[in-house]
């Protein structure tokens, strides 16, 4: 089963779902359960040019019948309680995707987004940021951190934790890895300390994971604004030290088309790549073609899931 969970109410996250959900093959949205608010994709599918028929246990439109569980108002935002009957349903139900759809970093008990709200709820700060893309796939060490903090966060043993939680995880989802390509920390990766000597906590730990993954090649420290040059085939897994070193590369080339994905939980976690952008909130513009690439995404995963053992 792979279980949405809304997002904003007052974003797109309802909308690209609904639109791109009318482009699966039935037999596939017989395994989606929508949660959510009711008023808000009440709210939400009015503005789209569907009949529909809605009531707190199937949405009913352009065809297609979507199981749906009604989340309730309460002292939290409809996000954090869509998002937590999510988790706790992928929880209970071995083989279970969650997919979220965005939300505002205001929505999750002061968390910065949905990965940083896992890595509390499950106390481990190495579930890695994670994304999936027609061409190729890209880790983050860190994410949503001040670039001022970086060389400080960044120490050897936090380099470990985010690549070694990211390559079992990947093993443990079949999800193809040859090879792992880990950029420098500094531009042309230091120049041999010249630039700066971060990159010698990864030299230090790279015969460490080349010990333990003896099936996979991993180099490093790669000068990041070369290394997607360096890249073979979709099984090759670029690490980025930051979050604008390694997105800029990921979206400029596949834009809105790609999957953010959460590895090192019981379950996967998977989403769009986009925010909310909630300046077209009912106004029936959202481009759902990202939607659908993890939709399909999501169900390509579920299938290997099944397939494990």
């Amino acid at each position: 089963m792979i279980y949405v969970t809304q997002g904003h109410e007052r974003g797109v996250g309802l909308e690209v779902f609904l639109k791109a959900a009318l482009l699966l093959p039935k037999s596939q949205i017989n395994n989606l359960t929508l949660i959510a608010n009711v008023d808000s994709v009440f709210e939400t599918i009015d503005s789209l040019p569907f009949d529909f028929d809605l009531c707190q246990e199937e949405l009913v439109y352009g065809g297609i019948t979507i199981k749906l569980i009604h989340v309730k108002d309460n002292e939290k935002s409809q996000s954090q309680n869509a998002l937590d009957l999510g988790m706790k349903l992928c929880e209970e139900n071995e083989g279970s995707i969650l997919f979220t759809l965005p939300t505002s970093k205001d929505q999750l008990s002061g968390h910065a987004g949905h990965t940083e709200y896992f890595r509390n709820k499950y106390n481990n700060p190495s579930l890695p940021m994670y994304f999936y893309g027609p061409d190729y796939q890209v880790m983050l060490i860190s994410d949503h951190d001040p670039v001022h903090n970086l060389s400080s966060i960044i120490s050897e043993s936090y380099l470990n934790g985010k690549i070694t939680t990211t390559i079992d995880s990947m093993k443990k989802w079949k999800i193809p890895l040859k090879k792992v390509l880990i950029s420098g920390f500094n531009p042309h990766a230091g120049e041999e300390g010249i630039l700066g000597t971060e990159e010698d906590r990864l030299k230090k730990l790279l015969p460490v994971l080349r010990q333990k993954y003896k099936d996979l090649e991993i180099k490093g420290p790669i000068p990041a604004d070369t290394m997607v040059f360096s890249l073979q085939d979709h099984s090759d897994l670029l690490v980025y030290w930051f979050h604008d070193q390694g997105l800029g590369v990921f979206k400029g080339h596949h834009h809105l088309i790609g999957a953010n994905i959460t590895l090192g939980m019981p379950f996967l976690r998977m989403s769009v790549d986009h925010g909310t952008a909630s300046s077209l909130f009912g106004l029936n513009q959202a481009d759902e073609r990202g939607c659908y690439y993890v939709l399909k995404l999501a169900f390509e995963f579920s299938q290997r899931i099944e397939s494990r053992g």
